[in-house]
């Protein structure tokens, strides 16, 4: 008997600050995209509630099997919206909620062009604040979770060996270890299917159990207001 899954699929992690929303039905290895919106800017992160109203409407879904949002690294204001929200409707809909991270979601393509090149492993990674980067690295295995680490670009050393590189800053990883690398073909962020694929196998425990909860590498960065702090109240 073949187990299909309507699947809520909730992303705003990328520093260039978008927000994607998607319904993807599983059916056997089929994931399809039924309905899909995309945002870009703060006031797309802020609209999320909304796109995901507009997605569901249109995949004409009553609730969703499970919700799978992707927890980072990245920005923090799209992380704690999106993750807010997926808890929400989990809650709301008395279904499951799982968090998978960037690379996590990208893994399997990954992963099956480190076996077919014969490379040492993957890392993606990814913008972070100024002159600083988020490094995920593959796993040993495929039931457990990889690192995801902050560093500084003008300190980080690249792994010994040759490794397959992907993320959103490629060409800068390049530029500073250009022998130690192969770059994934395909750039780019990993897709809705890719993510509720991802996001299926934590919830069958093909990977290891992580919380639906912002992964924050890096803290907040907090600044004192333009005007400085107000007085304080007599």
């Amino acid at each position: 008997m073949t187990t299909t899954h309507r699947i809520v699929v909730l992303d705003a992690a990328p520093a260039t600050v978008q927000a994607r929303v998607a319904c993807v039905l599983q059916d056997g290895s089929a994931f399809q995209v039924l309905s899909c919106r995309t945002e870009a800017g703060h006031e797309g992160i802020g609209n999320m509630a909304c796109l995901l109203d507009e997605v569901l409407k249109d995949a004409r879904w009553e609730r969703p099997d499970l919700v799978v949002v992707v927890i980072g690294p990245g920005s923090f204001t799209g992380l704690r919206t999106s993750c807010s929200l997926a808890a929400g409707l989990a809650f709301g809909y008395d279904c499951p909620v799982v968090g998978v991270t960037r690379g996590e979601a990208l893994a399997g393509a990954l992963s099956a062009y480190v076996t077919q090149h014969d490379l040492d492993g993957w890392l993606c990674v990814m913008a972070a604040r100024s002159g600083r980067w988020f490094v995920e690295s593959a796993a040993p295995d495929s039931l457990t979770s990889g690192s995801v680490v902050a560093v500084r670009q003008a300190d980080w050393e690249a792994p010994s060996g040759q490794w397959l590189i992907a993320g959103d800053v490629v060409d800068d990883v390049l530029l500073k270890a250009p022998g130690a690398f192969v770059a994934f073909p395909i750039q780019g962020e990993a897709s809705m299917q890719e993510i509720a694929k991802a996001g299926l196998s934590r919830l069958e425990g093909h990977i290891a159990p992580r919380p639906a909860l912002p992964l924050y590498v890096d803290p907040p960065e907090a600044r004192l207001p333009a005007a400085g702090l107000r007085a304080r109240p007599q």
